[in-house]
């Protein structure tokens, strides 16, 4: 599978009202990244859409620069 096809996937942190995103991982339903604000666990929300890259261009571009060096350390 292409490194671009793996959408990062989405949480909401309820506790500073902030929606965080974190690279897809195999295990993502059992680890949930805290939020980077805060520090607490978030709920997650799915993968992100594309209308989520229009709102957090950012995010995706750390995400995919994540994924492009893992697959490249392999």
């Amino acid at each position: 599978m292409p490194v671009a096809s793996k959408m990062p996937i989405k949480f909401e942190c309820t506790n500073c009202n902030k929606i965080y995103m974190h690279p897809y991982r195999i295990d993502a339903l059992a680890f949930y990244p805290d939020c980077p604000d805060c520090k607490k666990a978030g709920l997650l929300l799915g993968t992100a859409e594309i209308t989520d890259f229009i709102k957090y261009p950012s995010t995706f571009a750390k995400n995919l620069f994540k994924q492009i060096s893992h697959n490249l350390n392999k």
